[in-house]
């Protein structure tokens, strides 16, 4: 069966839009069919550049019997209204990510599938890249020993573009880079979060963004592992990428992508700097296993009942850095 998709925003930011008609074209079991886009000139421009049909709005497409599955490349905000409403008509849904803004969205969003029996993922492509991949291979191989402390950090002095500044639009970077850097940890972690503590900061750029500029997480898991998180605009001083402590060794990473680990542990006896390097990824997998869960029910690697968690502890750390104490993801 091709699963026949319908890419809901083809904005211009990233080109996001047009990366994930691609994934929909290119993916065995998935055919791109259409494009949803308000803006007469970006729809033109899908047109022109996809070769396929053109909606102006999800009303239309949720009555397109022609139409199986809608990736939506929306603003944060929109992302559980049209997913719901994609759902209802029966229609799979990936989001980008996050999946969300909040928990209650989440809990919609997933009943909301599982009343349709339609697919419900999100766009968490970071799983995939290759620090990231290289850094969690470490640590199930044991070559740090047990992990107590994950440091990472995304960011520098620069503001967020259009939507992204707006709280309304659930903009900001801790639910932009945050969705992705917390879902990593969840995932090193091995489980839930146990508490969350959150600083928030407005500073620099506060003239055209009213989300916070300076988010600074420290999050305790239920496995005992903590992680430390900074995502911010106000930073002029980089921090590493990835700083990993164990009972046996520790890694640096100093930006994401490709390249080398620095891991730091004993040979012989001697404490000794060895670079390890990353691990060759495949991006479109997820796209690959979305279509194979559809087609042949293989189990869905990027759960909604899982990256729900990451939506609980957004929430924990706005409530934490309001009250100034810490908070439990719910």
């Amino acid at each position: 069966m091709s699963i026949r998709v319908c890419v809901v925003g083809y904005g211009s930011a990233f080109g996001m839009g047009h990366r994930h008609s691609e994934w929909a074209r290119d993916t065995i079991g998935m055919e791109l069919v259409g494009v949803c886009e308000p803006d007469p000139e970006r729809r033109a421009a899908a047109a022109e550049v996809e070769g396929v049909g053109t909606y102006v709005s999800m009303d239309e497409v949720v009555v397109d019997d022609a139409v199986d599955m809608v990736s939506l490349i929306v603003p944060h905000n929109l992302h559980a209204p049209l997913a719901i409403q994609a759902m209802e008509a029966g229609k799979h849904v990936i989001t980008e990510k996050p999946l969300c803004v909040t928990t209650a969205e989440a809990d919609a969003m997933i009943a909301a599938s599982k009343a349709s029996d339609v697919c419900l993922t999100t766009y968490h492509n970071r799983r995939w890249d290759q620090d990231f991949v290289t850094v969690k291979h470490l640590i199930d191989e044991g070559a740090l020993g047990e992990v107590f402390t994950v440091e990472a950090h995304v960011g520098g002095a620069r503001p967020q573009q259009g939507w992204r500044c707006l709280e309304s639009a659930g903009g900001g970077m801790l639910r932009d880079w945050g969705a992705h850097v917390i879902d990593q940890c969840v995932l090193l972690a091995g489980g839930p979060a146990k508490k969350v503590f959150a600083q928030f900061e407005y500073r620099m750029w506060t003239d055209t963004m009213d989300v916070p500029t300076h988010c600074q997480l420290m999050i305790e898991f239920e496995s005992g592992m903590w992680a430390d998180l900074s995502l911010t605009n106000n930073s002029f001083a980089q921090r590493p990428r990835w700083r990993v402590l164990g009972e046996k060794g520790g890694l640096i990473k100093e930006a994401g992508g490709g390249g080398t680990v620095k891991l730091y542990h004993e040979v012989a006896g001697q404490q000794s700097v060895t670079d390890v390097p990353c691990l060759e990824t495949d991006q479109s997998e997820l796209y690959t296993n979305v279509a194979n869960h559809i087609n042949d029910g293989v189990e869905l690697i990027v759960k909604p009942e899982v990256v729900r968690h990451t939506i609980a502890i957004f929430d924990a750390a706005y409530e934490s850095a309001k009250t100034g104490e810490a908070v439990t993801p719910k």
